[in-house]
């Protein structure tokens, strides 16, 4: 007798939602949401007057929104070992930071480049966290 296949496990297939369906996700998701933050803090860094000390700060959490972002999506998509997909995503995002900053000719291992680093590490460590810890449900309570 041959197993039927359900039409979520068809779907999973053809979708490619193995392990690299679920980083392909991550990692689209979590670009997305790091354009779409400096995007916004570019928006109202010329709209406003913030000083000009604020952009690296506002740019380190607009990446560390991304990892978070990408931590989840990755998380949800393998449904287990959150914290090794958060911690992957973390070191993903700043190896594309320490690239831009080589290409740009920084060659030193500065204080921000450090602070970057936790941040991102720790911001897509709790996003992979919240991606495999299962929604509480309520509890219903039916009037007597």
């Amino acid at each position: 007798m041959a197993k039927q296949r359900t039409a979520a496990q068809a779907a999973k297939r053809s979708t490619g939602g193995g392990p690299l369906g679920a980083i392909l996700a991550g990692a689209v998701s979590g670009l997305g949401v790091t354009f779409a933050a400096l995007l916004g803090c570019s928006w109202a860094y010329t709209k406003t007057q913030i000083p000009a000390w604020c952009a690296a700060p506002l740019a380190a959490c607009s990446a560390a929104l991304g990892c978070f972002v990408c931590g989840f999506v990755l998380a949800r998509g393998v449904r287990k070992n959150g914290l090794f997909c958060g911690l992957c995503a973390g070191v993903g995002f700043f190896l594309l930071y320490l690239a831009a900053a080589l290409l740009n000719g920084q060659f030193e291992f500065t204080a921000m480049a450090g602070i970057k680093l936790v941040c991102d590490l720790l911001a897509g460590c709790l996003g992979g966290f919240l991606g495999v810890t299962p929604p509480k449900k309520k509890k219903s309570r039916l009037p007597a």
